[in-house]
């Protein structure tokens, strides 16, 4: 009895604490809902009174353009209207005149009657006064549709996401790398939801969910379609924080970010044994043979999983010589030449060619050139079969390998003195 009382102790303990773990996920996910509402509430106010001053500062300078435009056109209608006038009246005034001369003739000279004669020869010239059609007619026009579609602009300003449209789904480590894989949500905003032109993903140093202030760091590390990333050259057991966002087709504007994910990778980097006549560099991830003669080096012991990717980078090249890149199964110190291997190997050489446990496909991949890069990937499809993605220059070449265990593989590489590759 005591030890059942003991053992119910115990499991209402670990009941407890998975009770109180999750306590504190539905803590820290209200805090999320508060933050981020608060942080959004913030920016709604802030875009809108921002947007609002720009508004009423355009419509003011547009309608003291227009104002403008008005009193020049009443400027330029009335200025030769009033010289007219002017002269009607100067015309009105002289000929009343005259008239009043007419009925005093009795009392003229006469000199004085000759020019009351030659002032009457005049009285025919009328000035000219323009018509109606020709004086301005100054109005304003507002085209309704403006109103209409400054109303459609601005019920389409803005958008409140409950969640990003993009997520971060998994995070993973990989040898010397971080693995970052994505997805589009449909859980919110499905009208908005469609075809998307380009994905961004920014890394920052560090673990920004506990340390807000390090989300100033972020940088771009990807641009592109593709739905996952394979962040190289970082340190290892070091956390790194990652968010993802993307623009739809159709638009020039950036979706809002995903929620910050954390990761970070404790397996060692891509490296190769110290082999005999081989020079390493840059943390064994660069061989060379320091001889003209010949030489095989093999990683430093089976290194290469099923899920991972691996990638080489020719640095130099000898086209006298050939050279090869390979995986392989099981290492064999009694064979020298990577050729030898007849089971358990997957070979490309310097020409391009594809050499599967002996068997040469029809395929050719791109000749070694200096900078170019072949990656592997490998992917699981059953028991006893893997999929080789083999990527060169432009070209991809997909093959199902047959292999009798689940166990790591090495990677090799055949060459002189003058060739040179590097490991990822």
């Amino acid at each position: 009895m005591d030890k059942e009382i003991a053992e119910t102790v115990t499991a209402a303990k670990l009941y407890l604490n998975n009770l109180l773990d999750l306590q504190c996920d539905i803590q820290n996910a209200e805090k999320q809902v508060l933050t981020t509402y608060n942080q959004t509430y913030d920016d709604i106010k802030t875009s809108f009174a921002s947007l609002r001053k720009i508004v009423e500062n355009l419509l003011d300078k547009r309608e003291q353009d227009l104002l403008g435009k008005a009193v020049k056109a009443k400027s330029d209608g009335l200025v030769p209207l009033v010289q007219c006038a002017n002269i009607i009246k100067k015309n009105i005034k002289t000929t009343n005149h005259l008239i009043d001369q007419g009925n005093r003739t009795n009392d003229l000279t006469a000199d004085d009657l000759g020019q009351f004669l030659q002032k009457g020869t005049l009285l025919g010239n009328l000035p000219e006064v323009p018509e109606p059609k020709e004086v301005p007619y100054i109005s304003f026009y507002f085209d309704p549709f403006h109103e209409s579609e400054l109303k459609q602009i601005i019920d389409n300003i803005g958008e409140v996401y409950k969640i990003a449209p993009i997520q971060i789904q998994k995070v993973s480590q990989k040898p010397g790398a971080i693995l970052i894989e994505w997805e589009q949500n449909f859980d919110n905003n499905e009208d908005k939801v469609r075809d998307i032109q380009e994905f961004k993903l920014q890394r920052a140093f560090g673990d920004v969910v506990k340390e807000k202030n390090l989300s100033v760091n972020f940088i771009d590390c990807y641009k592109g379609q593709e739905t996952q990333f394979l962040l190289r050259d970082i340190q290892i057991s070091q956390p790194y924080s990652f968010r993802i966002c993307c623009k739809f087709d159709g638009t020039s504007d950036w979706s809002p970010w995903s929620v910050p994910q954390v990761g970070l990778t404790n397996l060692k980097w891509f490296y190769w044994e110290n082999a005999p006549g081989c020079i390493l560099t840059n943390d064994n991830k660069i061989v060379r043979s320091e001889h003209n003669t010949e030489r095989t080096v093999f990683s430093d012991g089976p290194q290469v999983a099923l899920g991972d990717s691996l990638e080489f980078t020719v640095l130099e090249v000898d086209m006298k010589t050939e050279a090869i890149l390979a995986l392989i199964q099981g290492k064999n110190n009694g064979i020298a030449n990577l050729h030898d291997y007849k089971d358990g190997i997957f070979l490309i050489d310097s020409n391009g060619h594809i050499i599967i446990d002996g068997i040469e496909k029809s395929t050719v991949l791109p000749k070694f050139a200096k900078g170019l890069k072949v990656c592997f990937s490998l992917e699981k499809v059953n028991d006893d079969k893997v999929r080789i993605n083999v990527d060169s220059s432009d070209k991809r070449v997909t093959y199902d390998w047959f292999l009798a265990s689940e166990s790591k593989l090495y990677f090799a590489s055949q060459l002189s003195s003058n060739w040179k590759f590097m490991v990822e």
